[in-house]
C-alpha cells in the first residue's frame, strides 16, 4: 500500500474518532433526547471497506453507522445536525442517530432492527441486477445480527442470484454484553455455514485498515464473478454497546481489555506504519490537529442550525 493510500485511511479514521469523541463530550454535557452507539474503535472497518468501493456503490448501515457514513463520503456536519434534531442534517433532524440515509454519496440508510440491514441490501442488489447495474451493494452489521435467520436466508438468496453484494460482518466479540461464547454452539461455525449457502467468506482483521482495504478488494474480485461474499472483520468496541460511556466496569471483557485495545487501535497502528515510512511525526500532528478543528467546527454549525418547523412534522416520515 502506498503512503497516499495509507493517509486516504488516516484521515478518515482520524475524522470518525475526533468526531465522535467530541459528541461523547457534547452528549455528556448536554441534554440530547436520542440514542447513540458510538464506533470509536472500530474505524479500520468503515474506512477499509468503503475505500475499496467506487462512488457508485451502495452502503447500507446499522445502528452504529456514524462510521460508515463518514467513510462513505457523508458531511460531517450534516450528520452531526441529524444526531441533534436540527433541520439542516442529512434526514432533516427526524432520523437521528440510528436512521440516517445520503442518496448523494449513496449511503442508502441504516436501520437499528437487528439483523434488517441484510435482506434490505440484497434487495437493492437483486434491483440492480435487474436493472443491469453493475454496482455493487454492501451492508454492514455485527456479530449478533447475523445470527438472525434472515441473514442465512438472504445469503441463499444472493448466491442463487449471482448479486453483487459484500456482507461484512463487523465482530466486535459482543451482541451488547452476551460473549460469542455463551450465544453460539461449540462448534459453531460462521465460514461454513456462508460457504454451505453458496457465497464466498473472507476473513480480516478488522483493527488493521491495511488489512480490511485488501480483503475488501479481494471480495470485490469474486463479486465481480457473481460470488457474493461475507467479509467478516474481527475488531474492538470501545465503548460501550451504547450512551457516551465506557463500560469496563462491569468486568464482562476478556479479550479486549483496555491495554489491548490500545495496543490494537487502528489509528494508532497506522501511524506507526507512516512513520515507518519516514512520515515526519510533526506533519502526521498537523493532519490530526486539523481534523479535530474542523470536528470541532462541525459541532458548533450543527448547534447554530435550526429545528424543523413543527408544520413539517409529518414531512418526509414515512410508515
Amino acid at each position: 500500500m502506498t503512503r497516499d493510500e495509507m493517509l486516504k485511511g488516516y484521515k478518515t479514521m482520524l475524522l470518525i474518532r475526533h468526531l465522535e469523541q467530541r459528541l461523547v463530550d457534547y452528549y455528556l454535557k448536554n441534554k440530547v433526547m436520542s440514542f447513540v452507539h458510538f464506533y470509536v474503535g472500530q474505524e479500520a472497518v468503515a474506512a477499509g471497506v468503503c475505500h475499496a468501493l467506487t462512488a457508485d456503490d451502495k452502503v447500507f448501515g446499522n445502528h452504529r453507522s456514524h462510521g460508515h457514513y463518514l467513510a462513505k463520503g457523508g458531511d460531517p456536519v450534516a450528520m452531526v445536525a441529524e444526531l441533534l434534531g436540527r433541520k439542516t442534517g442529512c434526514c432533516h433532524g427526524k432520523g437521528g442517530s440510528m436512521h440516517m440515509i445520503d442518496k448523494s454519496v449513496n449511503f442508502m440508510g441504516s436501520t437499528p432492527i437487528l439483523g434488517s440491514v441484510v435482506p434490505i441490501a440484497t434487495g437493492s442488489a437483486l434491483a440492480d441486477k435487474l436493472s443491469q447495474n453493475k454496482n455493487v451493494t454492501v451492508a454492514f452489521f455485527g456479530d449478533g445480527a447475523s445470527e438472525e435467520g434472515v441473514v442465512s436466508e438472504s445469503i441463499n438468496l444472493a448466491a442463487l442470484f449471482r448479486l453483487r453484494l459484500l456482507l461484512v460482518i463487523e465482530n466486535n466479540l459482543y451482541s451488547v454484553m452476551s460473549k460469542l461464547k455463551d450465544r453460539r454452539a461449540e462448534n459453531h461455525n460462521t465460514e461454513g455455514l456462508v460457504t454451505g449457502l453458496g457465497a464466498k467468506y473472507i476473513k480480516a482483521d478488522g483493527n488493521s485498515y491495511i488489512d480490511v482495504y485488501e480483503k475488501a478488494k479481494q471480495a470485490l474480485g469474486f463479486i465481480a464473478d457473481g460470488i457474493p461474499v461475507v467479509l467478516e472483520c474481527i475488531v474492538y468496541r470501545h465503548m460501550a454497546h451504547s450512551a457516551p460511556l465506557f463500560d469496563d466496569k462491569a468486568g464482562y471483557r476478556e479479550i479486549d481489555v483496555l491495554a489491548e485495545r490500545e495496543r490494537q487501535c487502528p489509528i494508532r497502528k497506522l501511524r506507526a506504519l507512516l512513520s515507518a515510512d519516514l512520515m515526519p511525526e510533526q506533519a502526521l500532528d498537523e493532519i490530526e490537529a486539523s481534523i479535530r478543528e474542523s470536528c470541532n467546527q462541525a459541532v458548533e454549525q450543527a448547534c447554530a442550525a435550526p429545528y424543523p418547523e413543527a408544520g413539517e412534522i409529518f414531512t418526509d416520515v414515512y410508515a
